[in-house]
């Protein structure tokens, strides 16, 4: 088992807590998705509005959060900025499919055409996977950044 200096279980263990609270949400907009095309619209636009609500109340503050403290925090431990780089770009590409979803719903208000209904699942299918390949690699490549014995070239290797 890895060590960790004083501090740093802390550290780590909210950034866990954070990540096993956004599961719920990315699951929510798994099942929105898949029922696309399944529901009234009136019952779609709520649904939707339950996923909007989800990525304006604990998404986009969960990333701006990274973005301001633990990703900085991350670079300082790795030496470079480019430990961050990539997941901070991803954070672009996670709320620009957010703000997609919240224009989808806009659109949907009424009876979506099939293509309409296309489109929307395919943004929240999107959204899912993004969001989910992202916590795997913070997992995998950045959290390890908070053990007491990684360095710049542990971080290289």
């Amino acid at each position: 088992m890895a060590e960790y200096p004083p501090g740093v279980i802390a550290e780590r263990a909210f950034e866990e807590r954070e990540h096993r609270e956004l599961v719920p949400g990315i699951d929510r907009i798994h099942c929105v998705a898949g029922a696309v095309g399944t529901i009234t619209a009136p019952d779609l636009c709520l649904a939707l509005l339950d996923v909007v609500d989800w990525i304006d109340e604990v998404l986009a503050p969960h990333a701006a959060w990274e973005d301001a403290w633990l990703y900085p925090e991350f670079d300082r431990r790795a030496g470079t900025a480019w430990a961050t780089s990539l997941m901070s770009y991803e954070h672009h590409q996670i709320l620009e499919l957010g703000r997609k979803v919240v224009d989808d719903r806009e659109r949907l208000r009424t009876d979506p055409s099939r293509a309409e209904q296309g489109e929307l699942r395919g943004h929240l299918f999107a959204l899912e996977a993004v969001l989910r390949a992202h916590i795997e690699r913070e997992q995998r490549f950045l959290i390890p950044l908070l053990r007491s014995d990684a360095t710049v070239g542990a971080v290289a290797s």
